[in-house]
């Protein structure tokens, strides 16, 4: 005797032989599992506009992070313009004389040199008429100064930074002509503070349009 499930009898596969019936409910099984699959799958053509429409976002999302940087850069370059353009600014650079040559020197006791061709003066802190810069803002300032002689008695020369002597230049042998030496430094200075060259007693310097002795200045940075 076969034992027909009421499963079988509800597919209708009672009539049908033992081997023939688990065909037919193994078929059955598959077009099922075929179906519900179906049903979870979207269909290819949503599946591709979807996609397309995450990667449009994306970009939208990635320019406007793009357009916020740039924002914010621009933002900080025009800060750092305006800071730069609240600095002080002061350079200068001067020569001894504006025309024809001179010997300068010697004197009987040390006398300042005062460097009339001016080429620059941005802050107006050199003093032409006196050879004399004077600081009108605190800060770190690098000096810089030249001297020439074509003979003797040759040259000695000093850098002042109001009566401290900071650094010097020194020629005092007598067999040889035409001497040129330079020496600078970086100085710490107050407002008030003044800065010059000297030229030692008995000493003399040569110029003329070449413009062999300068005296160079600027400020580094403001404290």
């Amino acid at each position: 005797m076969v034992y027909i499930s009421r499963r079988e009898q509800l597919l209708g596969c009672s009539a049908l032989p033992v081997r023939m019936r688990k065909i037919v409910l193994q078929l059955l099984f598959l077009c099922c599992l075929s179906v519900g699959q179906a049903q979870h799958e979207e269909p290819q053509g949503t599946k591709i506009e979807t996609e397309q429409q995450a990667y449009i976002l994306h970009q939208d999302c990635f320019q406007q992070s793009i357009y916020r940087e740039l924002g914010s850069l621009k933002n900080r370059v025009d800060q750092l313009e305006k800071e730069r353009d609240a600095l002080p600014k002061i350079a200068f650079s001067a020569a001894l004389v504006e025309s024809g040559s001179w010997i300068i020197g010697p004197f009987n006791t040390d006398t300042n040199l005062v460097y009339k061709k001016v080429f620059t003066n941005i802050g107006n802190c050199y003093n032409p008429s006196t050879g004399i810069f004077t600081v009108m803002v605190k800060g770190v300032y690098y000096f810089r100064f030249s001297a020439y002689n074509d003979g003797t008695p040759n040259t000695n020369a000093a850098m002042f930074k109001n009566s401290e002597r900071i650094v010097s230049i020194w020629d005092t042998v007598g067999e040889d002509n035409e001497d040129s030496a330079s020496n600078g430094a970086v100085l710490e200075l107050q407002v008030g503070d003044s800065v010059y060259i000297s030229l030692h007693a008995q000493r003399v310097v040569y110029d003329d349009i070449n413009h062999y002795n300068t005296f160079s200045g600027f400020l580094l940075f403001a404290m």
